[in-house]
């Protein structure tokens, strides 16, 4: 209680100074001039200005212009595309988004895109893959394609680690269920990752980063990290009607759990304007990663009191995982002289990944011996996805429209071979730790006396073909229905086929089901002036069941999941458009969920349950502000009260009114960076971000086990340091979790309390970036 105060303090205190300074600033006499791209954090303006002479090289001035146009501009764009898939301010749109900035991933300073959901409101991240996250307090998996687009398009090129930030230009975040406009998709809402795109500027840089430990009993140098990440750009050709990108990184990791990592990502793209209406972009992505093996630590009795310390390893050092992803992407857009827009793009995504290693099956009833499982595993996956679309705007006597007619789908096809399943003993001699058994110590694990992986037999193998196809027919309209009063309505059609093979492991030969349903989206928009938005929205979402999920016996019965929101907000722009915030209230039900349940006997896997249905109801509030030119704060508090909200009374399915796994109650975040304009600190900048998460559960009670295992809130501060070197290179030195908090961030999506996610010990971080061409 005194942590959770103590911060709602220091959060009310900041605000106010800032709100204060943002009032001072706007009584005061300040050139509009110099100040008018960061006051609106439209780079349009600056854009068009560079882009004036494109066959000039910049010199030393134009990219110190460059370097302060990405620190003047806002933390959170006014754009929101994502949400509506028109061209629409934020506060024309009936549904809380938000489009974070170049300026944002600069000052927060990452080269993973999974480390910035800290500092944006309502997420919060959990398990081991790039899809474990969990929004408004819905949990999304691997086996949720649509909760990270790529461009509009479901597949990330790679299944577990993070998207590197080197590919992201900006990241938009929607709110609530989308699925009208985007097929398939949890309720909670979905991040959309925009990627660069070619430039016909010619302009290139190289980041250079290096990290290391200084907290937790870790030296300072024993674990280091070095990524470099390229991007170059610019014409092809004189005329600028072919214009390239490349973006590329190189990654050599080592973490405080003692893994490393090995990790190549290579994505070029190629513009081409076909004449004046019409464009075509082609882009690529290839990603290879090799890494340590690591299902991270176990809560034995589901005691977070009885985990072993962060750096506890339950795998061998020999055990591996590797993986590796290619996508091809094509988007073409004709603009007609009606003023119509046509768009069309596909999205081709082939990837892989082999597990050689131990997993952790459980604790044994001793509660200091961790039962472990010989895994050999070898998975593909394709994804083909497509979207088309046309916009019309037109009038129907007073009333202006801007109708959306579009289609969309496609197909995700896994492949999942198990080629070796085999438990440790859980009784007798060989199930303590030692020469003869592959279980080890909860708290002192010691490796290498146990034998090989390969003299351990196979166990039950399956080799499990799923294939699941969608496709849908949807409409919209975004509706000026006077000076003050806007309305959208949607409307979609989608029809979803599974079909699933066991070739391997009886009694399972295939499966088939169909689905399909009919989707609205409503909402209306009072705005009584420029600087206030009045809005609420009802929204639906449909998720078919997933190709992978089994039930206890084996089979896939279950039904399709579906849900809705009401949600109702405020959205203001204040001061010029240098404070901007929304205020959201949300109520999202969700029926037919699934729940993880144990197997029955010699059924291999991991197997759910359908529970009656879940609920999500809360807040959320959202500043990005500039008091100055050179100060940008953005703050976020969600409250998401998620819950098991109806069970149907199976003895593994958890109990109704039970919180949700690695879903914080509440949550807040404030990232504050001031740049010195002049005097003697001049080129220097210092960042100041803390965040909090209250307590989560990491697994859920049933009627045949009461025990709940909670992860307990925590507070983290990060301190960064900024300087820009000779005028031209950006320097950051940050220092993450400067206090040397010891936290949990989750829980493995799958495993629970067997695979708890502890936060990173205090670490030292080094980041320079070079600008060429």
């Amino acid at each position: 209680m005194f942590v959770r105060t103590s911060l709602a303090s220091a959060i009310a205190a900041g605000l106010s100074l800032f709100l204060s300074q943002a009032v001072f600033a706007n009584e005061a006499n300040v050139d509009s001039a110099s100040t008018s791209v960061a006051a609106t954090g439209d780079t349009a303006a600056a854009d068009q200005n560079e882009k004036k002479d494109n066959n000039a090289k910049p010199d030393d001035k134009e990219a110190r212009e460059l370097e302060a146009v990405q620190v003047s501009s806002k933390f959170i764009s006014k754009g929101a595309h994502s949400a509506m898939k028109q061209d629409l301010d934020v506060r024309d749109t009936p549904y809380s988004t938000a489009d974070y900035s170049q300026a944002f991933m600069k000052a927060i300073q990452t080269t993973n895109l999974t480390d910035l959901y800290q500092y944006m409101t309502g997420i919060s991240r959990g398990g081991v893959t790039g899809y474990d996250i969990s929004i408004r307090g819905f949990k999304t998996t691997q086996a949720d394609q649509g909760a990270i687009l790529v461009d509009g398009l479901p597949g990330l090129a790679g299944r577990f680690g993070s998207p590197p930030t080197v590919m992201a230009e900006s990241i938009e975040v929607v709110k609530g269920p989308a699925s009208v406009l985007y097929g398939e998709a949890q309720p909670g809402g979905f991040v959309n990752i925009v990627t660069k795109k070619p430039d016909e500027k010619t302009q290139g840089s190289l980041d250079l980063t290096t990290k290391t430990y200084d907290g937790y009993g870790i030296g300072l140098g024993d674990h280091m990290s070095y990524v470099g990440d390229l991007d170059v750009t610019g014409p092809i050709d004189k005329d600028h009607n072919l214009l390239y990108r490349v973006v590329a990184e190189l990654s050599d990791n080592n973490t405080f759990r003692d893994d490393w990592e090995h990790a190549r990502y290579f994505a070029p793209s190629v513009l081409w304007h076909l004449n004046e209406s019409t464009t075509l972009r082609l882009a690529g992505e290839y990603r290879r990663r090799n890494n340590a093996y690591d299902n991270y630590l176990v809560a034995p009795n589901k005691n977070v009191n009885l985990i072993a310390p962060i750096t506890t390893k339950y795998q061998e050092p020999g055990d591996l995982q590797q993986e590796g992803g290619r996508s091809a992407t094509a988007a073409l857009e004709h603009d007609f002289e009606n003023g119509g827009v046509f768009n069309f793009s596909v999205r081709h995504v082939r990837g892989w990944d082999t597990a050689v290693g131990y997993d952790q099956n459980s604790v044994l009833n001793n509660l200091v011996t961790v039962q472990r499982r010989a895994r050999g595993q070898s998975n593909h996956r394709a994804y083909d996805y497509f979207d088309t679309n046309y916009t019309q705007a037109f009038k129907t006597g007073a009333i202006e429209h801007k109708v959306l007619v579009g289609l969309g789908g496609g197909t995700n096809r896994t492949d999942f071979l198990r080629l070796q399943f085999f438990n440790g003993p859980t009784s007798g001699p060989t199930s303590i730790p030692g020469p003869k058994s592959i279980n080890i110590s909860v708290y002192d694990p010691i490796f290498g006396v146990s034998p090989p992986l390969s003299s351990f037999p196979p166990g039950p193998l399956n080799d499990r073909v799923t294939t699941e196809s969608n496709a849908g027919a949807y409409v919209s309209d975004v509706m000026t229905l006077s000076e003050h009063w806007k309305a959208s309505v949607g409307l979609r059609y989608t029809k979803d086929h599974t079909y699933q093979t066991e070739h391997v492991y009886p009694p399972f030969t295939s499966s088939a089901k169909s689905s399909d349903d009919v989707l609205p989206t409503a909402g209306i928009l009072y705005q009584p002036n420029d600087n206030w938005t009045y809005y609420y929205s009802y929204s639906t979402s449909f998720i078919a069941p997933s190709p992978t999920a089994q039930a206890a016996d084996g089979s896939n019965p279950f039904q399709p999941t579906t849900s809705h929101q009401n949600e109702a907000g405020v959205k203001a722009s204040l001061f010029d458009g240098r404070v901007t915030s929304t205020v959201a209230l949300f109520d999202i039900q969700k029926t037919n969920t699934l729940a993880v349940a144990a197997c029955n006997a010699g059924v291999p896997g991991t197997c759910s349950v359908q529970v009656g249905g879940e609920r999500s109801k809360g807040y959320e509030w959202e500043i990005d502000a500039q008091p100055l030119e050179n100060w940008h704060v953005l703050f976020g508090l969600a409250h998401a009260n998620a819950k098991v909200a109806k069970s149907n009374g199976n003895s593994t399915t958890p109990i109704a009114d039970t919180r949700l796994t690695n879903a914080p109650l509440n949550s807040a975040h404030i990232w504050s960076r001031y740049d010195f304009a002049e005097g003697p600190l001049k080129n220097f900048g210092v960042g100041l971000g803390v965040t909090y998460a209250s307590e989560i559960r990491g697994s859920q009670p049933t009627p045949a086990d009461q025990r709940v295992l909670v992860l307990p809130g925590h507070v983290v501060t990060d301190l960064a340091f900024y300087y820009l070197a000779m005028d031209k290179f950006p320097v950051t030195l940050k220092f993450g979790n400067l206090f040397d908090k010891t936290y949990y961030e989750g829980v493995n999506s799958t495993t629970n309390e067997l695979g708890v996610v502890p936060g990173s010990p205090r670490y030292v971080q080094l980041s320079v970036k070079v600008p060429f061409l």
